[in-house]
């Protein structure tokens, strides 16, 4: 969907390029910021822009916003949602300020909730889009997508965060209204053993927070159509399906009567 251009040597030229105008307003509060943080929001921005060469000014509200919340930490995950939202407040005027809305909840997300996020999200993307039954679903009709379920190995997604509590990350995009309905179960084998697994249905503002953060809000409805693309730092799982028999399926094992 985006066209390469080279990135400019000098972060002094990223910034032309990502803010225009708008970094000559916040020059100084530019230059006060924890600079390992800044630059990585800055590169971030600038692999997501279309055209830097366009001549757009970024909104000085949301780029304020942006570096204040998001200097502070150089995780990548947390540059690349940034990053986008930065980048998609670009325009002619420099008055599109819609990403406001969403530096304020992604402020309040740990980058392991960003994360969980990023994974639900674009391995939905990849599953849809192949799928040509999904060309017509409408993200932006709750009851809708929320049918469009997701089943992930639960072990896979617990080896990706380690030691952070997967309950609190849960949780925490269900309160901000990123996922839906979710649950972790266990399916018995036959060996006696158990293999656990992840429910987890989308929402509509969690498609806008996955677009905005790929700098391609306006396609946030084509969700089911378009490929958004891969963040280079996230490693997605292996396994996942949009139903449990073909998450077993793709596994490789067999489902059985558990009442056998």
């Amino acid at each position: 969907m985006k066209d390469n251009f080279l990135v400019p040597k000098s972060i002094d030229n990223i910034i032309e390029s990502v803010l225009g105008p708008t970094a000559e307003e916040i020059g100084q509060d530019l230059r006060t910021l924890y600079i390992k943080g800044r630059d990585l929001i800055l590169q971030k921005a600038f692999k997501k822009l279309r055209n830097p060469k366009d001549g757009k000014r970024a909104n000085l509200r949301v780029a304020r916003d942006v570096f204040w919340n998001g200097s502070f930490t150089d995780e990548a995950i947390c540059a690349e949602y940034f990053g986008g939202i930065l980048a998609a407040s670009r325009s002619t005027d420099g008055k599109n300020d819609s990403g406001v809305f969403f530096v304020d909840i992604i402020k309040s997300m740990s980058s392991g909730q960003l994360r969980m996020h990023y994974i639900i999200y674009r391995t939905l993307n990849k599953a849809l889009i192949v799928n040509k039954e999904k060309k017509t679903l409408n993200p932006g009709q709750e009851s809708e997508l929320q049918r469009e379920k997701l089943f992930f190995p639960l072990l896979e997604i617990i080896e990706q965060f380690g030691t952070e509590d997967l309950g609190i990350i849960l949780h925490g995009l269900h309160a901000k209204n990123l996922i839906g309905y979710f649950q972790t179960k266990n399916y018995k084998l036959e060996n006696n053993k158990e293999m656990p697994y992840l429910e987890v249905a989308p929402t509509s503002l969690g498609v806008q927070l996955f677009a905005i953060a790929n700098n391609m809000f306006s396609d946030w409805r084509r969700f089911s159509t378009i490929d958004f693309g891969d963040f280079d730092e996230v490693i997605l799982p292996k396994f996942y399906a949009q139903s449990f028999d073909s998450l077993l399926e793709k596994i490789g094992i067999k489902k059985h009567d558990q009442n056998s």
